[in-house]
């Protein structure tokens, strides 16, 4: 079972009545790749949040493991529980 490691960038944006809404998520090479475009993609207004997270992919089964999450910045939705 061959499993890799995904990095996802999911930056957030405004939805309707201000509410948060996803944007295109992007996966980036390095979890510090992830961190660089949160960090500017804020600095500059073009989004109100973002996750970065890891997530491992088993190619084999199609299937994806929990998400480990790296890192939070601005405005992000509640994580589910």
């Amino acid at each position: 079972m061959a499993t890799t490691a995904q990095i996802i960038y999911q930056p957030y944006v405004a939805g309707a009545r201000g509410a948060l809404k996803p944007g295109i998520p992007l996966v980036c090479r390095t979890p510090e790749e992830g961190i660089r475009r949160a960090e500017r993609a804020l600095a500059n207004g073009s989004i109100l949040g973002a996750r970065v997270v890891r997530m491992h992919h088993d190619a084999d089964a199609d299937e994806f493991g929990p998400p480990e999450h790296l890192g939070a910045f601005g405005q992000v939705p509640d994580d589910p529980a």
